[in-house]
């Protein structure tokens, strides 16, 4: 089992190819930023690489977003190798960063994939799971859009959940919207006018409850 998770900081580290053919085979194209705007992104410290290793195997790895001048991270991507999955890397890793984001007052956001929206949907329902056994919660009745990032047309329905537990109950809208319009300026390279953008986020609204 893995012990901890390290820092990558330089993508010249034996381990960032490795951590780039988990993240294609686990993720669709467009969902996917290319590769060579990951290791820019990971050179300039703008995106954080963990890994996990099994011996000396890169079995996991993770992308986390610090949203800067808020109290969110955003996790980018998660993946464990095929071969490795459903042993608890995962979990374990949720549990290290659960002390990291205690310890700096920090809340992490999530970008999960809608159950009730398109195919997969009992793998996507696992997913969702996953997040809340290890005590994150959803946004209830936020809808969320990741928009395409392969040129295509395919946007992709999703949820936003918080982790580890919020301090209250609810979360306030105006702060989640601002957060949405920061990650989709800085990861998504769209700015506020953004048709898809546009096309949900008014309809963000108080309360927005934790469940």
């Amino acid at each position: 089992m893995i012990e901890e998770f390290v820092e990558i900081e330089d993508t010249k580290h034996a381990g960032f190819a490795a951590a780039m053919e988990i993240y294609a085979d686990a993720f669709p194209a467009n969902t996917r930023f290319e590769v060579d705007l990951l290791r820019e992104r990971i050179d300039k410290r703008l995106s954080c690489l963990y890994l996990g290793y099994l011996e000396d195997e890169v079995v996991f790895m993770a992308l986390l977003w610090p949203l800067k001048n808020t109290e969110f991270i955003l996790l980018d991507y998660i993946a464990t190798k095929k071969n490795y999955r459903r042993q608890g890397i995962g979990t374990a890793f949720m549990n290290q960063i659960n002390q990291m984001l205690r310890e700096r007052n920090k809340f992490m956001l999530i970008e999960v994939a809608n159950p009730e929206s398109g195919s997969n949907r009992e793998q996507k329902h696992r997913r969702v799971a996953f997040y809340q056994q290890v005590g994150a919660k959803v946004m209830q009745g936020v809808r969320y859009v990741v928009p395409p990032l392969d040129g295509s047309s395919m946007i992709t329905e999703m949820l936003l959940m918080v982790f580890p537990e919020y301090r209250n109950d609810t979360i306030a809208a105006q702060m989640v919207k601002e957060a949405i319009v920061q990650i989709y300026r800085e990861l998504y390279r769209r700015d506020r006018d953004d048709p898809v953008l546009n096309d949900f986020i008014h309809d963000i609204q108080d309360p927005i409850v934790l469940v």
